[in-house]
Order: structure tokens, then C-alpha cells, then sequence
């Protein structure tokens, strides 16, 4: 009798959703690009169109997830989910990056380093700055503002050069 109890757990639980095939290939896919640091890498423009939302959260979960010293992995992370902007959740992800506190050093964000390690104010905003670019060239004119709306408040002066010269155009 007991050896009929294991089958069927497995069975209501894959029924009822629980039980998860392995990891998200789009998930996967990313976790590749980023270790290769390769920012020209032509799947960045080709493999991530169309995201679900499922595929969406785990990607705003890898951002959060990241050190925030690592810039360029949280850059590449927005700028994929900005390929991808419809529901409220991806505007509320935008609003999100662009009101982040600012990164002072690239060795250790949330103090100033020495000049030789703090790096250029771009490369420290750059997950603001690729969240109002993608937000650009977004339709939704509404949500638009409200991206640059929120970023006006930033204490990074590369993203409120930005916002600036986005709102003159």
C-alpha cells in the first residue's frame, strides 16, 4: 500500500504546479552572457523578445540577487527586461532602478572609494541610465513619464543629465 503513496504525491503535485521542470532556459541563457561579460553578444538582441512574465520575475530576482557593485550585469538585466516593457509590473521594475540610491564606487558601492577605483559616474549609474533609454523607446507615454518623473529625484548627476536632455526631446 505504501509503495502507491510516493507516484501519487508526485503525480497532484506536478498537477497542481509544484513540481517545476529545471531551470528556465532564458534564465540559463542569461546566466551565460554574464559570465562571459560579453556585451556585444548577438543573443542580447536576439533570444530575449517576447519574455513571459514568469521569465520576467526571475530576471528582476537575478537583479536583485546581484552584488550591486556588478553594473554592467545589472545594466544588461534592465536593458533585456526594457525589450520586453507591457504590464505594470516591468514600469514598476524601471521606477524601481532609476530611484536606486547611488553606486559610489565600483569596489564597494556604498562608500566613496579612492579616485583610482571609484569609476566614471556613467559606468556607476549605468543600470539608471539603460532603464531611461529602454523607457524611450517604450510606446507608453504615460509610463514613460512616470520613469522620468522618478528619476528626476536621483542623486546621480549622470541620470539627471539624462532625464534632462530625454525631456527636452
Amino acid at each position: 500500500m505504501r509503495r502507491g503513496v510516493l507516484p501519487v504525491l508526485l503525480f497532484c503535485a506536478a498537477a497542481a504546479g509544484c513540481w517545476k521542470s529545471g531551470p528556465d532556459p532564458k534564465l540559463r541563457l542569461l546566466d551565460d552572457i554574464l559570465v562571459s561579460r560579453n556585451d556585444n553578444d548577438p543573443r542580447l538582441d536576439r533570444d530575449f523578445q517576447g519574455l513571459s512574465a514568469e521569465t520576467k520575475q526571475r530576471f528582476r530576482l537575478r537583479y536583485r540577487q546581484l552584488a550591486p557593485e556588478r553594473r554592467n550585469e545589472r545594466g544588461t538585466i534592465v536593458y533585456l527586461l526594457g525589450l520586453n516593457l507591457g504590464s505594470a509590473a516591468d514600469w514598476d521594475f524601471l521606477r524601481e532602478v532609476v530611484s536606486e540610491p547611488p553606486c559610489l564606487s565600483l569596489a564597494d558601492c556604498s562608500r566613496p572609494g579612492a579616485a583610482s577605483e571609484m569609476g566614471d559616474e556613467v559606468t556607476l549609474a549605468y543600470p539608471a541610465l539603460v532603464a531611461l533609454r529602454q523607457a524611450r523607446r517604450a510606446e507608453n507615454a504615460a509610463e514613460k513619464a512616470r520613469v522620468l518623473h522618478a528619476a528626476k529625484g536621483s542623486r546621480m548627476p549622470a541620470v539627471r543629465r539624462l532625464v534632462e536632455r530625454l525631456e527636452r526631446e
